[in-house]
């Protein structure tokens, strides 16, 4: 006998996660930002109860269960009996030889996890998109705000050695003058790439719209809370920042910025592999090295 509206349709843990991030664009902010939590913590929802997943995510309960039955999910029951189907759960751990904190070592578990996760993102649409980008746009702008700046900067300049036309976007200092001479044949061969981490600068946002609407392609590199990104930009790479420490980790950031690079590099190997030896000579008449 069916429950009638207390019945929740049966769907199979892979149709879940594809229905999952095919909706997050179009979800209320809290339920966008616990469904891209979701979606970039998939290995180990198995250990989550409703309350923890609440509390990792940032957002309520209340949301965390609407969110699932939305998804044609019944609630956290719903969503364990779905893992359960889909996998063999283990809780297996790192092995130390002892001379590392506990608590050190839960954040090198969490750490790994989310490189993986950042890893497991190098196959499928998305991803060719980004190695399509980097390797054959014409001019390429990185941006980051705030904490994250320096980051950015830093994968400009490492960018620039593995391709030519690259340049680290300022709009508060240069106040996207950059941008000012480029028509619109122009601007279709120009790529963004925007980093942005919590808590997120309110320039991100208008600067990918201002950049699509400009006719430029985007990619956001971002922390699992950004819920806007996969709707505007071109493509977007997601690396899970909570891993324990007093601020959010950066680390799968820069894996996937250092990928990037290493993409635009391959691209044409001869050309990368001649402007890492001129930028060599270049610091060796500077004295910088």
């Amino acid at each position: 006998m069916e429950a009638g509206f207390s019945s929740f349709p049966q769907a199979k843990f892979d149709e879940f996660i594809k229905r999952l991030q095919d909706e997050t664009p179009k979800l209320p902010k809290q339920e966008a930002r616990l469904a891209q939590f979701v979606s970039l913590n998939i290995s180990s929802l198995g250990l989550e109860t409703g309350k923890s997943l609440a509390e990792k995510a940032g957002v309520s309960e209340v949301t965390v269960g609407r969110l699932l039955r939305r998804l044609g999910c019944d609630g956290m029951k719903g969503l364990k009996q779905l893992l359960r189907e889909h996998y063999s759960v283990t809780t297996a751990s790192f092995v130390t030889d002892g001379d590392i904190p506990l608590r050190f070592v839960e954040t090198l578990e969490a750490e790994v996890q989310g490189l993986t996760n950042v890893f497991n993102q190098t196959q499928g649409d998305n991803w060719e998109e980004v190695s399509r980008l980097v390797s054959t746009s014409g001019t390429i702008y990185a941006t980051g705000f705030q904490s994250i700046r320096g980051t950015v900067e830093d994968f400009a300049r490492r960018m620039a050695l593995a391709r030519k036309n690259v340049h680290f976007l300022s709009a508060h200092d240069g106040m996207l003058g950059e941008w000012l001479d480029h028509g619109p044949e122009t601007a279709a061969t120009t790529c963004l790439i925007l980093v942005d981490v919590v808590p997120y600068a309110s320039e991100s946002l208008k600067l990918a719209r201002l950049a699509k609407s400009q006719g430029r392609s985007v990619i956001v590199v971002s922390d699992e809370y950004c819920h806007w990104s996969r709707e505007i930009a071109d493509a977007a790479v997601y690396a899970p920042s909570r891993t324990g420490l007093f601020l959010e980790s950066t680390i799968g950031i820069v894996a996937a910025l250092s990928l990037m690079v290493d993409i635009a590099a391959r691209a044409n190997e001869t050309t990368s592999s001649h402007r890492l030896v001129q930028w060599k000579a270049n610091s060796k008449k500077l004295g910088l090295f």
